[in-house]
């Protein structure tokens, strides 16, 4: 019986996670809080059309966030194509756990990618970001990032229980789709996407 990505997730260790995501390196973990820890081989724009593909294949993410506790919550997410400067849009419905959790906490991560556990991972992928969230219930991020008219349909009390969750993310690690790791230690390739 194999796992699935999802599962890996739940049952993966959070001490680096959160490490990361609280801004506290926990002791004798590897953070990447410098550019020069970051491994790099290929052209930022090279991995950043990588992590583009990805997400079009996969555009359904896990969104993390930290919860009340200091915690790491993970969920699927639909997600809009990444904007000029990398935004990327979610919907959700106000007052859910991944909205507060946001408000008072805006770090966040978000992940894409394929385990192809059937090949022996042969063809295997994966895109994920760090940064930060926050939370717009106004008009016009609604207008302009909310569900298409074939969801908004769906929604229960479209648009008074619509929330869209703004991802900016400030560092990409890519591994696949062309994109090699480094061979020692399998640390995926990474571009600093110049938010702060």
């Amino acid at each position: 019986m194999g796992f699935k990505r999802r599962e890996l997730l739940v049952a993966a260790p959070a001490v680096g996670l959160v490490s990361l995501l609280s801004g506290k390196a926990a002791e004798g973990a590897v953070t990447q809080a410098g550019s020069d820890d970051r491994y790099r081989v290929d052209d930022p724009q090279v991995i950043m059309a990588a992590a583009r593909e990805i997400m079009k294949e996969d555009w359904v993410g896990v969104l993390i966030t930290i919860d009340e506790v200091g915690m790491p919550r993970a969920r699927p997410v639909g997600v809009s194509d990444p904007t000029d400067d990398w935004s990327i849009w979610m919907s959700t419905r106000r007052g859910s756990r991944k909205t507060k959790q946001i408000m008072a906490n805006p770090r966040a991560a978000l992940h894409f990618g394929l385990d192809d556990i059937p090949n022996g991972t042969k063809n295997s992928y994966y895109a994920s970001f760090t940064g930060r969230a926050s939370v717009h219930t106004d008009v016009n991020s609604i207008a302009d990032h909310g569900p298409s008219e074939q969801y908004r349909s769906q929604w229960p009390n479209y648009p008074d229980d619509l929330a869209i969750i703004r991802f900016v993310p400030q560092v990409l690690e890519v591994m696949g789709k062309g994109i090699l790791p480094n061979k020692q230690h399998w640390q995926p390739q990474a571009v600093q996407l110049g938010h702060s």
